[in-house]
């Protein structure tokens, strides 16, 4: 059956738009990524931040539900996506009925950025806020939030496995059209900056000083982003397709990969058989690529033994920050605006983007450079991208989106 990624809706600190992310990731847009003083409850550390101004875009009427005020830092971002795939979705549901429209969404944060702040106000007045309700926290809220924007009637659910969760929804969109449990599919990924993911992930000693760096040879960690990116998935032929899809659970150690990378590889092997490519066929590569010691060192092998040292790769996140459960499909979607003409009509694919001090103890990879770029780009179109995502407790996957002729 042919999987068709039929739209896509994103905001992240690129923009606010397809055409914004896009043009920002060809540019080598680093500006998103922004020295933060409020999270962090000790130094500032840098975050890929979608700016209030943007999130203040709010149409008015998706305010309230029946708990009363429920609008979480989540829901405007999921949103401000959902907005930019509501005409496509439109027909589609005339077509086929709210019962036949599914919503996946991976998340890690949900809510729980608006619960800090009721807690907040619990302890300096002894009340919660009155709008405030447990439920904003709960991991399906976001996906009920989307359903309930296009009064989705079919099965809805979240997906949380940490960095992989959202490149997992669309493996679970594709598994409800396969079942004829669904005609359409919003699949995708949403998470909002909050103190509970800045200050975890700095105790776990995997923040960055700087701006992030991957693959460099001084890289120290990673800055932590926010983003929504939302599918329209159906089981029709042509367009931007997923051709191929991979999951492998390593279960190495709760928080670092697999050295050598085995299970990043058998991801990565599995998503080609599926997609009856072999790895030199892939015209790029977006890398998970942390910018931390181990998963850069690891990836880099996984990459070598999958496609070759010849292939295009790179990590996106040095513009992006790294969006935590939304980021296997908002890396997904950078690899459906690369192979959308309208978007992407000279065939780039953006710069690995660091500080520029090789790391010459990793494996042999083609990172793309400025040279590189335009010495594929002279060669031929971009038909084929693969989109990697690897999360704690070794949970990876691995997808193959392609245009169909």
């Amino acid at each position: 059956m042919s999987i068709c990624l039929k739209d896509f809706g994103v905001v992240c600190a690129l923009g606010d738009s397809k055409a914004a992310v896009a043009a920002a990731l060809l540019t080598g847009y680093r500006g998103g990524l922004v020295l933060d003083s409020e999270l962090p409850n000790a130094e500032p550390q840098y975050v890929g931040r979608v700016p209030d101004a943007t999130l203040d875009k709010i149409v008015a009427g998706f305010e309230t539900n029946a708990n009363g005020k429920f609008f979480t830092r989540n829901d405007k971002l999921s949103q401000l996506a959902y907005l930019q795939i509501a005409d496509t979705l439109a027909p589609l549901i005339a077509e086929f009925g709210q019962q036949r429209i599914a919503v996946v969404i991976g998340t890690s944060t949900s809510g729980i950025e608006y619960g800090e702040q009721a807690l907040k106000q619990k302890l300096a007045t002894g009340e919660y806020p009155e709008n405030y309700h447990y439920k904003m926290q709960e991991m399906g809220t976001t996906a009920q939030f989307i359903a309930d924007l296009c009064q989705a009637k079919g099965p809805v659910y979240s997906i949380s496995t940490a960095c992989s969760s959202s490149g997992k929804a669309l493996v679970s969109a594709q598994a409800l059209l396969d079942a004829d449990l669904a005609d359409v599919v919003i699949a995708g990924g949403v998470d909002s900056l909050a103190k509970l993911t800045v200050n975890g992930f700095k105790a776990l000693a995997s923040t960055a000083a700087t701006q992030t760096n991957p693959f460099a040879a001084d890289r120290d960690g990673i800055n932590i982003g926010e983003a929504a990116a939302l599918f329209v998935v159906t089981k029709e032929q042509g367009g931007i397709q997923l051709l191929g899809a991979a999951e492998t659970s390593d279960a190495h150690h709760l928080s670092a990969p697999h050295p050598e990378g085995e299970g990043a590889l058998r991801a990565m092997q599995a998503a080609l058989a599926e997609a009856q490519l072999q790895g030199s066929q892939i015209d790029y590569v977006n890398l998970h690529g942390t910018g931390t010691p181990k998963n850069d060192d690891m990836e880099a092998k996984a990459m070598f033994n999958a496609c070759g040292s010849e292939v295009l790769c790179g990590s996106t996140k040095g513009m992006t920050g790294h969006t935590l459960g939304a980021a296997g499909a908002l890396e997904a979607g950078i690899c459906w605006l690369l192979l959308h003409d309208e978007y992407n009509p000279t065939h780039k694919v953006p710069t690995n983007v660091s500080d520029g001090e090789v790391d010459n103890s990793l494996a042999t990879i083609n990172l793309v450079n400025a040279k590189a770029n335009a010495e594929r780009t002279a060669k031929h179109k971009l038909q084929t991208c693969m989109s990697n995502s690897f999360a704690f407790g070794g949970n990876n996957i691995s997808l193959v989106i392609g245009k169909q002729q």
